[in-house]
C-alpha cells in the first residue's frame, strides 16, 4: 500500500480520525481551492483516503498510487509567498506562547510590509477562512487583524453565498474576548483550548438554560486554569452563585479582592455579595449572617439578602424562621391626618408574608407552640387564646420566645408593651436584626393608637365616669356600626382599666365582642375573680419585666380558664416562674396542676372538686367533663353520657346522693333495650337499702316522687319535684317543655350552688326536649285549622273553640226554636240535639286541651278538664307555639298575621 498520501498529511499511519482531521485542517490553508486547485484536490484525496484507512485498515485497497497521487506542480512566486503567510498564522494560532499576545499579532501583521500588495489581497480571505475554521482563537486578536486587511468593508463584493456567515462572525469577534487570554498558561495549547470550552459551555447554559443545568455542568470534575481576570472571575463566580453552588476558591478569590479595595464600590459590593452566598453555602454560620447583614445594612441587594437571610434561617435557626417572616412583614401605612379611609393608617398582614406563612414546609416539625403561632398569624380572626401556650413560655429567660411575644404583641400589645420592644435590644446580631423591624412595626401601631379618632372616641365613652352612658351606635356590632373594626382592635390588647370601663364594657357588649376583656369582666361581675392592679411606672423602673409579668399572671388566667388541659400540662412540665399570692382563687387548682397524683385527664379532672363558681367556670372548659356538658346540652349524646357515667365520672359519682343518681341514671338509661343495663346501675346504688329499693321501683315504674320521711333522709330539694315530673313527661317521644320550663331548666343547670348531679339532670331534659321536638317536627302530622271540629287529635286556637262552643249553642237554640214553634216535642229530636251539642263540646275541649298539650291521655284529660273550666283556662291560656304530638299550631290568616 503506498503511504504517498501519509506524506502529504503530514502524520504517521494511524486509525485516529481525530488526527487525520486535525492535519487535514493544517495543511489546508496551504492549499486554498482558488489558488491552487490541483494541490487542494490532491490534499483531498489524501485525506478521503487516510479515513477510508482508518475506518477499515485490514481490507483497504490502496487505490491511489504514487503516480495518482501527483506532485503539486510548480507554484509561482505569489502563490509560494502566500502561502508563507498562511503558514505563519497557522504557527501562530497553534502557538501556545504567542496565540493570545496582542504584540505577537502585531509583529504578524507587520510582517505584511514585507510582501507585495497582490499577495497580500489573494492571501486575506484565506486568513479570514482559516480564524473562522479555528477553534478558541482570540476574538480580540483577530479583531486587529480584520481591521487591518478590511473585511468588514470589502466582504460584500468578495462573498455572495457566504455572506451572512462571515458577517455574524465578523458581528461576533466584535464582542471581544469572554476573559483576558493572556491570563492562560502559556505551556500547554491543550490547557488553554480545555479552559476556554468550559468557560464558554458554562457561559451558554448559563444564559439559555436552567440553574440546575449549570449547577450538573459546573459540579463535575475537570482540570482548568481559572484566568486572573478579575471582570471574568466576577462573572464566573455569578454562575456558581446562580447554581447554588459552593467553591472555596471563588471564596478565597472574592474575600482577596474585597481586601484589596482597588476597584469600584459597585464591584467591592458584587464581591460582598458573592462572599455571602459562598460563605452560606459552605455553611459558614457566623460568616454568612454577617456578611448578609452587612449587605443589607448598606442599602444594597436587601430583597436578595432577605431571601438568603430567611434561608440561612430555615438551616441555621430554624424555630425562627416564621418570627423572621412576621419581622419581615412591610405594610405601608398613611398617616392619620392623611386619609379619610382610617384602616389605611392600621398596619396589615401583607399577601407576601401570608404567602410565606402558609408555603412553611413540614409545620409539624416545628414546636406546637410555633405552629400555633403560625395559624394564630394566618387566621383572620387573630384570636389570643391560640397563642397563650407561647406567651406563657415566655419567662423572660428565654430570648426566642421573648421575640415570639414582640411579634405578637404587635398586634395584642397595648402601649407599655409596644413601648417595651421599642426599649429592648439584643447582643446577637441576627436577633438585633428581627427586633429592628419588630420595633419598624411598633412604631407604626403607637402612632394609630394614639392618634385614630375612632380610638379616641371609643376610649372617650369606655372611660367616661358616668355609669349610665350609651355605647355610641357606630360602635355597636349589633348595631352594625361602621367604627366597630376600630373598637374591636383596641378591645384586642389588654390593659387594666378601672371598674367604670369594665361596667360600660359588661352593661354594652356581649362577652364574645369584648376581645381579650371578656374573661375579666366575666370573672369580676360574677365576683369570682378580680384581676390584681398593674404595677406602678416606680416598680416597672426598677424591675423591667414587672409589668410582663403581671400581664402573663393575667394570661395564666385565661389559660386555666379556657385550656383547663393543656394548661395543667404546661404548668406541670414547664419549669415556670409564675409569682402567684397565697390569697389568689387559683393557688389550690394551680397546686394540683403541678403537684397533683394524676396521669391523664381523668385522673385530672377527678381531682378537682366543684365547689365554687370560679372552678364551675374553669370546669366548663374543661373537655368531656359534667359541666362541660352541662354548659352545652346541644353537644349531648345519650349513649356517649352513658359510657361516661359508667367509666368517665364513675369515682366523680360515687358518694353522690342516692336519690339524685337513680334519677340521673333513670333519665339516661330508660329504654327498653337498656332495662337490664338500667337494674344494674339501680342496684349498685341501693345496695341492700330496701328503702333505696322501693324508691327506685317508684321511680324507674311511675315516676312517683319519694316519700317525705325519705326526702328529709337523703337531704332532697325543692326542684326536684319539677325536675321529676318533667322526666316522666319527657320519657315519651312526643313530650315536650314549654318556654317558662326551659327556662327553670336553664337556670337551674347554670347555678354552680346547686347539686352537680341534678345539674346534668336538667341539661339532660333539655337535650331530652330538644330531641323529642325534633322527632315531632319530623313527623308528618297533618296541618290544623280551627273549623275542623271533627278532628279528636287536632287542634284548636282560642278563637276556634269559641266558635266551636258557639256552634253547639246555635244547635241547642235551634231545637227550642224548633220545640216553640212547630210544637216538635219529640223527645228523640231532644236528645239527638242534646248529644250534638255535648258532642261538639267534648271535641272542643279536647282540641282546646290538644292546643296546649294537656289532651293526653284521658284520664288526664278529665281531670284538667274538671280543674281548668272552673278557672275558664281554655279561653285564655295560650296554646304552645310549636309542634306537638298533635302537629303543627292551627295557621294564621295573613290578615291575623298582620294584626
Amino acid at each position: 500500500m503506498s503511504t504517498n498520501f501519509w506524506q502529504l498529511l503530514g502524520i504517521e499511519k494511524t486509525t485516529d480520525t481525530t488526527v487525520i482531521r486535525q492535519a487535514y485542517r493544517v495543511k489546508l490553508p496551504l492549499y486554498h481551492p482558488e489558488t491552487d486547485p490541483d494541490g487542494f484536490k490532491a490534499l483531498r484525496e489524501a485525506y478521503e483516503s487516510a479515513m477510508n484507512y482508518a475506518k477499515s485498515p485490514e481490507i483497504a485497497v490502496d487505490e491511489m498510487t504514487e503516480n495518482s497521487v501527483q506532485a503539486a506542480p510548480q507554484l509561482t512566486e505569489e502563490q509560494i509567498k502566500a502561502n508563507e503567510i498562511c503558514e505563519a498564522y497557522q504557527a501562530l494560532l497553534t502557538d501556545p506562547m504567542r496565540c493570545y499576545n496582542i504584540d505577537e499579532w502585531q509583529k504578524f501583521i507587520g510582517s505584511f510590509y514585507d510582501y507585495p500588495m497582490a499577495v497580500i489581497d489573494s492571501v486575506k480571505w484565506r486568513l479570514l477562512e482559516l480564524s473562522y475554521e479555528t477553534t478558541n482563537i482570540s476574538e480580540s486578536c483577530v479583531k486587529i487583524l480584520a481591521d487591518n486587511l478590511r473585511w468588514r468593508q470589502q466582504l460584500m463584493t468578495q462573498f455572495t453565498d457566504e455572506y451572512e456567515i462571515y458577517d455574524n462572525y465578523l458581528n461576533h469577534i466584535d464582542r471581544g474576548d469572554l476573559f483576558d487570554y493572556t491570563c492562560l498558561p502559556t505551556t500547554n495549547k491543550t490547557l488553554q483550548n480545555a479552559t476556554i470550552d468550559y468557560i464558554y459551555n458554562a457561559k451558554w447554559l448559563f444564559w439559555e438554560r436552567r440553574a440546575e443545568n449549570v449547577y450538573a455542568f459546573l459540579a463535575q470534575d475537570t482540570v482548568i486554569y481559572l484566568p486572573d481576570d478579575k471582570k471574568f472571575m466576577l462573572e464566573f463566580a455569578h454562575w456558581h452563585s446562580t447554581a447554588s453552588l459552593k467553591n472555596q476558591s471563588i471564596l478565597d478569590y472574592a474575600l482577596k479582592c474585597i481586601a484589596e479595595g482597588d476597584e469600584d464600590e459597585d464591584i467591592i459590593i458584587e464581591w460582598k455579595y458573592i462572599a455571602a452566598i459562598q460563605y452560606t453555602l459552605l455553611e459558614d454560620k457566623q460568616n454568612a449572617l454577617q456578611a448578609w447583614l452587612e449587605l443589607y445594612y448598606s442599602g444594597h441587594y436587601q430583597q436578595k439578602a432577605e431571601s438568603w437571610i430567611a434561608g440561612w434561617c430555615t438551616y441555621f435557626e430554624k424555630n425562627y424562621f416564621p418570627l423572621l417572616v412576621m419581622a419581615l412583614n412591610n405594610s405601608y401605612c398613611v398617616a392619620t391626618d392623611k386619609t379619610e379611609n382610617y384602616l389605611h393608617t392600621i398596619p396589615q398582614i401583607t399577601a407576601t408574608t401570608t404567602a410565606r406563612l402558609a408555603a412553611l414546609e413540614n409545620i409539624d416539625e416545628y414546636p406546637k407552640e410555633i405552629v400555633d403561632f403560625v395559624n394564630w398569624a394566618l387566621n383572620i380572626s387573630w384570636s389570643y387564646k391560640q397563642v397563650l401556650s407561647i406567651l406563657l413560655l415566655d419567662d423572660g429567660n428565654n430570648r426566642l420566645y421573648r421575640l415570639y411575644r414582640h411579634a405578637i404583641m404587635l398586634r395584642h400589645g397595648n402601649e407599655v408593651l409596644l413601648q417595651e420592644i421599642l426599649d429592648d435590644h439584643s447582643d446577637d446580631p441576627f436577633e438585633q436584626f428581627i427586633l429592628q423591624h419588630l420595633q419598624r412595626q411598633a412604631r407604626q401601631h403607637l402612632a394609630w393608637l394614639a392618634e385614630l379618632s375612632p380610638v379616641q372616641e371609643f376610649k372617650a365613652w369606655l372611660f367616661d365616669n358616668n355609669e349610665n352612658a350609651q355605647l355610641p351606635p357606630q360602635f355597636d356590632p349589633e348595631e352594625n356600626g361602621k367604627l366597630v373594626l376600630y373598637a374591636r382592635l383596641w378591645l384586642d390588647r389588654f390593659r387594666d382599666i378601672p371598674d367604670i370601663a369594665k361596667l360600660h364594657l359588661y352593661q354594652s357588649l356581649s362577652y364574645a365582642n369584648m376581645e381579650m376583656f371578656d374573661w375579666i369582666t366575666f370573672l369580676k361581675f360574677n365576683d369570682y375573680y378580680q384581676l390584681p392592679k398593674s404595677p406602678d411606672p416606680s416598680v416597672i423602673a426598677n424591675n423591667k419585666e414587672a409589668y410582663w409579668q403581671w400581664y402573663r399572671c393575667y394570661l395564666l388566667v385565661i389559660a386555666i380558664t379556657c385550656k383547663p388541659v393543656e394548661t395543667a400540662k404546661f404548668l406541670r412540665q414547664e419549669n415556670n416562674t409564675f409569682i402567684i399570692d397565697e390569697n389568689n382563687p387559683f393557688k389550690p387548682l394551680i397546686e394540683i396542676f403541678k403537684h397533683g397524683n394524676w396521669q391523664n385527664d381523668t385522673e385530672l379532672y377527678n381531682l378537682i372538686n366543684n365547689d365554687s363558681g370560679l372552678i364551675n367556670s374553669v370546669l366548663n372548659n374543661y373537655p368531656n367533663s359534667i359541666e362541660w356538658f352541662i354548659d352545652a346540652p346541644h353537644l349531648i349524646d345519650f349513649d356517649d353520657i352513658a359510657q361516661k357515667m359508667e367509666y368517665t365520672w364513675a369515682q366523680k359519682l360515687a358518694n353522690k346522693n342516692p336519690i339524685y343518681l337513680m334519677l340521673l341514671y333513670i333519665i339516661v338509661l330508660n329504654k327498653p333495650e337498656q332495662k337490664n343495663k338500667l337494674d344494674t346501675m339501680l342496684q349498685d346504688i341501693t345496695g341492700d337499702n330496701k328503702e333505696l329499693i322501693e324508691i327506685a321501683k317508684d321511680l324507674q315504674d311511675s315516676w312517683i316522687i319519694p316519700s317525705s320521711n325519705s326526702q328529709k333522709k337523703y337531704n332532697y330539694i325543692k326542684q326536684i319535684d319539677k325536675i321529676i315530673m318533667l322526666a316522666e313527661r319527657l320519657s315519651n317521644y312526643y313530650g315536650i317543655c314549654d318556654n317558662d320550663e326551659l327556662e327553670m331548666l336553664d337556670k337551674f343547670k347554670n347555678n354552680s350552688d346547686n347539686d352537680l348531679v341534678l345539674r346534668l339532670c336538667a341539661a339532660l331534659l333539655i337535650a331530652k326536649h330538644r330531641e323529642n321536638r325534633q322527632i315531632l317536627e319530623s313527623q308528618p302530622l297533618p296541618k290544623n285549622k280551627w273549623w275542623q271540629f271533627w278532628r279528636w287529635k287536632g287542634r284548636t286556637n282560642i278563637k276556634g273553640f269559641i266558635i266551636q262552643l258557639c256552634c253547639s249553642f246555635i244547635v241547642l237554640g235551634l231545637m227550642t226554636v224548633f220545640n216553640n214553634n212547630f210544637e216538635l216535642n219529640s223527645p228523640t229530636f231532644s236528645m239527638i240535639c242534646y248529644s250534638i251539642a255535648v258532642t261538639n263540646m267534648v271535641f272542643a275541649l279536647k282540641r282546646r286541651f290538644n292546643d296546649i298539650d294537656k289532651g293526653e291521655p284521658i284520664i288526664g284529660f278529665v281531670a284538667e278538664i274538671l280543674a281548668s273550666i272552673f278557672f275558664f283556662a281554655p279561653f285564655w291560656v295560650s296554646g304552645v307555639k310549636y309542634t306537638n304530638r298533635f302537629g303543627p299550631p292551627v295557621e294564621e290568616t295573613t290578615k291575623e298575621k298582620e294584626k
